[in-house]
């Protein structure tokens, strides 16, 4: 399951309290992206995320992808995992590290996390500018 909503809270309260140490919460590295429809078509433009033809094809004549299905599923969990390798990637430049075979990071914690860059990415995607259709999935978790 992807907890989408609960993990925006955390990231938003996060930010709200930014100036409030003695009000910080602990763990928002563990945050994940928050696998919603607008970031993967952001990392599908910048070639991160490449669904196979059938799929591209359905999503840019803005067929409906069905709430459960593989085909959303594997879209949201690659949304997830893009985030997180960018993150991890950017942690390692930002460390003057490398990572590792299995993507791991040199540095911990991360210096950039899933999240952050869901955010700045989420943010991209609000300009419309050279941008493939985003999927269509009716659901109560977007």
């Amino acid at each position: 399951r992807f907890y989408k909503r609960a993990q925006i809270c955390a990231s938003d309260l996060a930010r709200l309290l930014h100036d409030a140490p003695e009000a910080r919460l602990a763990g928002l590295e563990q945050l994940t992206a928050f696998a919603d429809y607008k970031v993967p078509q952001v990392l599908r433009r910048e070639g991160v995320l490449v669904p196979d033809a059938e799929l591209a094809a359905r999503i840019d004549r803005l067929e409906p992808i069905a709430a459960g299905s593989a085909e959303e599923i594997e879209l949201r969990a690659a949304t997830v995992w893009g985030c997180e390798w960018i993150a991890r990637a950017l942690g390692a430049l930002t460390a003057g590290g490398a990572l590792t075979a299995g993507g791991a990071l040199a540095a911990d914690p991360p210096a950039v996390t899933a999240a952050e860059v869901d955010h700045r990415l989420w943010s991209a995607g609000q300009r419309k500018a050279g941008l493939r259709p985003y999927y269509r999935t009716r659901s109560i978790y977007y």
